[in-house]
């Protein structure tokens, strides 16, 4: 996705905006770009030079904003987290809905960019100081210590699990497809769903 390049000045209706006003739409022009070249191009392509380009915006206002990748990637993420956890959402009601729900993040084109954070922290303790308190925002979005109202017994627990690492796999096989879905990726949703259909049934 290309971004316009931020104006300094015009806001809604042509109005002037406040200088707070150009620098939140900077550091999200910046965000914004960080998270399309990660899931593009992957961690390896997310250079300054590269997003300030896909965001229309010069380096000088990048060092402005951070002070520097890590930080601007620790900030995108928390923008992509709170996207996928927008109050108002009607939490799911029951196993098939909650496969439903952790699909939907997991699944999520933007998701690979956590995937990406994963894996370059895991060898870069610098980076991992920076950007793992977020990405650990990610790991309870689906961890099963958050849904205790659904997962009320060890078998809807274990099974959830099962799922969930089933989703990784189905999202780490599209990462690695260029944002594809699988050819079995709606076979296997599919089990999962009515397996957990199953469970729900036997109480």
């Amino acid at each position: 996705m290309q971004h316009q390049p931020v104006t300094a000045t015009a806001g809604p209706g042509g109005t002037r905006r406040t200088q707070a006003q150009r620098s939140t739409a900077t550091r999200a022009a910046l965000a914004d770009a960080a998270i399309d070249v990660l899931t593009e191009h992957g961690w390896a392509a997310v250079t300054a030079i590269e997003v300030c380009n896909r965001a229309g915006l010069t380096r000088g206002a990048f060092h402005h904003h951070y002070d520097g990748l890590p930080a601007l990637l620790a900030d995108a993420l928390r923008r992509l987290y709170a996207t996928m956890t927008e109050p108002g959402r009607p939490p799911p009601a029951d196993l098939p809905g909650l496969i439903d729900a952790t699909w939907a993040a997991i699944g999520n084109p933007s998701f690979k960019a956590v995937i990406e954070a994963w894996l370059a922290m895991a060898n870069d303790p610098a980076l991992r100081a920076e950007i793992g308190p977020v990405v650990a925002q990610f790991s309870a979005l689906v961890s099963p210590d958050a849904m205790p109202a659904i997962l009320t017994s060890p078998r809807h627990r274990d099974f959830y699990l099962l799922a969930r690492e089933t989703m990784l796999g189905l999202a780490l096989g599209r990462a690695t497809s260029h944002g594809r879905p699988l050819r079995h990726e709606r076979a296997v949703l599919a089990q999962l769903r009515a397996a957990a259909a199953e469970l729900d049934n036997q109480g």
